[in-house]
């Protein structure tokens, strides 16, 4: 599915997505999304005709939502004159301060799914989370660049796993300083700064 989906597709893959969420990948039934999404019986069916189908969809959907979070960030106004590894650091702090806040049921749907493919042989599930997590790495690699990192490949992906890390630890262990921005910032600073050395 492309993201030119119908607004009631998006509606039922937001519905899956939190179904993941609350019940695990075991919860995912076209039942439970349209009891979720509050539709008649019988609707996700119609657009997924399978639970294969629909969890297929379920990946596009993160997939696309995550990479368009990662182009569309942006540095904190009050940072605009900051140094450049602070406001590189404010850029990945605001994604995953929104990856961990209002988009924290996507965030437990991915990795839920992670998890599914690295047990099973499902790897075209996985092709598209993948290629988001290479979009996050890209991002990261191109920063590392320009902060004059002497590896900027090695660089940005030692970024990645550690906001991975991060992303990890906010899920499993909800508390206010997991979203804080300015305290993520602060963490993925110090990580950023060791590139420069």
């Amino acid at each position: 599915m492309s993201s030119a989906r119908s607004p009631r597709v998006q509606a039922l893959l937001t519905a899956a997505v939190a179904v993941i969420a609350d019940e695990g990948l075991r919860g995912l039934t076209h039942r439970a999304v349209d009891g979720q999404a509050k539709v008649p019986a019988g609707s996700t069916s119609y657009y997924f005709r399978t639970r294969q189908a629909l969890l297929a969809g379920v990946v596009a959907f993160i997939a696309e939502q995550e990479v368009a979070d990662i182009e569309a960030a942006t540095v904190s106004e009050e940072l605009a004159g900051a140094p450049p590894v602070r406001q590189v650091a404010d850029r990945f702090a605001g994604v995953l301060a929104h990856w961990l806040g209002p988009q924290r049921d996507r965030t437990r749907a991915r990795l839920e799914i992670i998890l599914l493919t690295a047990r099973h042989s499902e790897g075209e599930l996985g092709t598209e989370l993948l290629r988001a997590r290479e979009s996050f790495v890209g991002q990261a690699q191109l920063l590392a660049t320009a902060l004059g990192s002497p590896d900027p490949k090695e660089g940005g992906r030692l970024v990645v796993a550690f906001a991975e890390g991060l992303t990890y630890d906010g899920v499993t262990r909800p508390g206010p300083d997991t979203t804080d921005r300015a305290a993520l910032r602060q963490m993925l600073e110090r990580v950023l700064l060791t590139l420069t050395r």
